[in-house]
C-alpha cells in the first residue's frame, strides 16, 4: 500500500493509477480515503475507493464497503464513470466526456450509425417480405392514411435525401456489463450489438422500409406532376423561411374578390391543406372577412403575391409570367 500524506492531486491521483500499486491511503487529520485497483479485463482496471472520519484509523476497514470509482482505460489513461470523493483528491472536475450517460449516448449513435449503414446499403440480413400479420396492416394502413400527407410534407419541409432512408431506432439507457465490453473494443462490440438488434428486429425495419418505398412513390407522383398545388405551397414556405420575416403582407384572391393582410410569416410557412386569418391582426381579420366571409380559408393557389417591407418575396407563377412578357408584347421599333 501507498500511504499519501494530505489530499491528493488531480495529477497525483492520475499518476497512480498509470503506475501505481494495488492500493492507495490518502491520511489526513480528520478524513482518510483508501483506493484499490483491480485488473477487470486487458488494459482495464476497476477503481473503488473507502472514506472514514476520525476515530477511524485504519483502512480499508473490513466493516465498511467499497464505493465504486471508475473504470480506467490504461492506452487512453482515462477514468472513466467517475465518482472520485472530494476528500481524497481536492481538485477533482469530471470532464462530461467520459461520464456513463456519454458513453451510452457514445455507443448508441454508434450502433444506429452501423444498422443504417447495413440496411441502406443492400438491406443485409432483411427478409423480401413480411409474415407478421399485424405489421402487413400497419404497411397497408399507411399506404392507405397517412402516406399521401407524409409525402407532401416531405416536399414542402423536409430534405428528401434524409427522409427517404431508413433511420435506426436503437437506444439504451443501461449498457450494464456492456460498459467493459465497449471500452475494450468499440468498433467489435457495436457491430455485434448491431448485428444482433437486426436479426432481433429484421421484420419491423423491413415494414419501416416498405413504408419508405411508399413514401418515395408518392413523393415521386408529386413531383412529376407540375400542376399539383404542393409546389406552390413549397414556393410560399421557401419564400417566407428565407426572407426571415416575422410579419409579411399577403395579396388573396378568390371567388373574384381579393383582399390584402398582414399576417405571421410562420403561418405561410410550411404544411398548410389551407391557410386561414387567425395570425392576422384585428384590422387585417375584418378586411378579410368583408372580402371572403367569417369562415373562409385560402389556398396556396389563392396567394397572389406576398410583400416584406417593400420587397416582394413571392408572387403567383401566372401573374409573375403575365409581367415578364409585358414588356415583350408591347413593345416596336419605328424607324
Amino acid at each position: 500500500m501507498i500511504t499519501h500524506k494530505g489530499p491528493l492531486t488531480t495529477e497525483e491521483f492520475m499518476a497512480w493509477l498509470k503506475d501505481g500499486k494495488d492500493m492507495l491511503a490518502v491520511e489526513r487529520t480528520k478524513v482518510w480515503a483508501c483506493f484499490i485497483k483491480i485488473p477487470q479485463r486487458e488494459g482495464i482496471d476497476l477503481i473503488f475507493h473507502q472514506d472514514g472520519y476520525t476515530g477511524l484509523r485504519e483502512l480499508p476497514c473490513i466493516n465498511s464497503g467499497f464505493r465504486f470509482t471508475g473504470l480506467y482505460k490504461q492506452d487512453e489513461q482515462k477514468l472513466y464513470c467517475p465518482n472520485v470523493p472530494a476528500c481524497a483528491v481536492s481538485d477533482w472536475k469530471n470532464d462530461p466526456a467520459v461520464t456513463e450517460r456519454s458513453l451510452t449516448e457514445e455507443f448508441c449513435k454508434g450502433v444506429r450509425e452501423r444498422i443504417e449503414d447495413r440496411v441502406n446499403n443492400g438491406r443485409k440480413g432483411i427478409p423480401k417480405e413480411l409474415s407478421d400479420k399485424k405489421l402487413i396492416e400497419e404497411v397497408a394502413d399507411y399506404r392507405e392514411i397517412y402516406a399521401d400527407e407524409a409525402a407532401a410534407r416531405l416536399l414542402v419541409e423536409s430534405s428528401p435525401d434524409k427522409c427517404l432512408q431508413f433511420r435506426s431506432k436503437y437506444t439504451t439507457t443501461d449498457m450494464d456489463d456492456g460498459l467493459l465490453d465497449y471500452l475494450q473494443d468499440r468498433k467489435s462490440f457495436v457491430d455485434r450489438t448491431a448485428m444482433v438488434y437486426i436479426s432481433l428486429h429484421k421484420e419491423e425495419i423491413l415494414a419501416e422500409l416498405m413504408k419508405i418505398d411508399i413514401l418515395r412513390e408518392k413523393y415521386d407522383a408529386i413531383l412529376a406532376d407540375p400542376d399539383n398545388p404542393l409546389h406552390r405551397m413549397r414556393q410560399i414556405s421557401d419564400a417566407v423561411r428565407a426572407s426571415g420575416a416575422y410579419t409579411v403582407r399577403v395579396t388573396i384572391e378568390k371567388d373574384g374578390a381579393q383582399a390584402t393582410i398582414r399576417t405571421l410569416a410562420r403561418s405561410l410557412s410550411g404544411y398548410h391543406p389551407t391557410y386561414d386569418d387567425l395570425d392576422a391582426p384585428t384590422a387585417d381579420r375584418k378586411i378579410y372577412r368583408e372580402a371572403f366571409g367569417s369562415l373562409a380559408s385560402f389556398t396556396a393557389k389563392d396567394v397572389r403575391a406576398i410583400t416584406y417591407g417593400r420587397r416582394t418575396i413571392y408572387e403567383a407563377p401566372e401573374l409573375k409570367a403575365k409581367m415578364e412578357e409585358a414588356p415583350a408584347a408591347g413593345f416596336t421599333m419605328s424607324m
